[in-house]
């Protein structure tokens, strides 16, 4: 078994409460799959064929107001990680954790989800 990991990141804005002001920040994302090694390339992943579903999803949220994207219209860090989780989950074969972060690296904050047990 390996893991193998990509990541990406996009800049949103959004309020988390009606009291919060209008805010952004850079989020950043790892997912994380775990697979059976393939004998003669390597990988457990043919990373192409993930990056386009980042790539897809991530389309939804950069640049973006949070709010206004479906399923987010209370888009707290925990609740943007939960979202991200349902769009990978069915389309990545196995999908073990994703890392979402916001904030300069050194003082970020984030949320981790793993996959059900």
């Amino acid at each position: 078994m390996q893991e193998t990991f990509c990541e990406f990141s996009f800049d949103a804005a959004h309020k988390t409460t009606p009291e919060t002001p209008l805010h952004g920040h850079t989020f950043r994302v790892r997912v994380v799959m775990t697979g059976e090694r393939a004998p003669v390339v390597g990988w457990s992943h043919d990373l192409t064929e993930v990056e386009a579903v980042l790539a897809d999803v991530r389309r939804t949220v950069d640049h973006r107001y949070l709010n206004d994207v479906l399923g987010l219209e209370t888009p707290s860090l925990e609740n943007v990680a939960h979202w991200l989780w349902d769009r990978f989950e069915p389309r990545i074969r196995g999908l073990t954790r994703i890392e979402v972060s916001r904030g300069a690296r050194g003082s970020s904050e984030g949320v981790i989800l793993h996959r059900p047990v």
